[in-house]
């Protein structure tokens, strides 16, 4: 009985041993791995932003008009204003003969009426207010024939240039002394058309 019992024995640790080696060998699989990951989605090249709208480069500033030129200059100044750019004649008390010293603003009228040749001037003819209106205008009147002859002389057509006699009634000065009166003694130049 003692031998059964042994081989019983014997036999449950053959069991045990078999189930040992064969549970060894069994060992529990390692985990699966994990599945791989999925591949990574494809990189889809994006067109890069558009670059911004070019900002419009600043318009230049508009150039600077054209300067007139002298005919425009003196098609635009009123006739007043060209009236003040000729000289004015003076003379001596009670006298209508032009004086030398005035002759060189006589000439730079001239050489402006040559310059402007379609202008035609009006030559007032002007006296101090000593003497009677009557012999002031008569006066007067010598002064501006006198004015047109010498322009006359100059080279200047007489038809582009009509007098008339103001006496006293349009003085440039109105005081007493004799700087006031030589003021008024004058022939004086009006431009009547271009």
């Amino acid at each position: 009985m003692k031998v059964r019992r042994y081989a019983t024995s014997m036999a449950i640790a053959v069991v045990i041993a078999v189930a040992m080696i064969t549970g060894c060998s069994r060992k529990t699989p390692p985990p699966a791995p994990p599945p791989p990951a999925p591949p990574p989605p494809p990189v889809v090249q994006q067109a890069p932003p558009p670059p911004p709208p070019a900002q419009p480069k600043p318009q230049p500033p508009p150039p600077p008009p054209a300067p007139l030129t002298e005919e425009q200059i003196y098609q635009k100044t009123p006739l007043d204003e060209l009236s003040r750019q000729l000289s004015e004649v003076l003379f001596n008390y009670d006298q209508f003969t032009v004086r030398e010293d005035q002759r060189p603003g006589l000439q730079k009228n001239a050489d402006w009426m040559r310059k402007w040749a379609t202008s035609k001037v009006q030559v007032e003819g002007h006296a101090d207010a000593r003497g009677t209106n009557e012999y002031n205008l008569a006066l007067g009147e010598r002064r501006a024939n006198a004015v047109r002859d010498y322009m006359v002389g100059l080279g200047i057509a007489a038809d582009r240039i009509t007098v008339v006699s103001r006496g006293e009634e349009s003085p440039a000065c109105t005081e007493d002394t004799e700087a006031c009166h030589a003021r008024n003694r004058r022939g004086r130049f009006a431009v009547t058309a271009r």
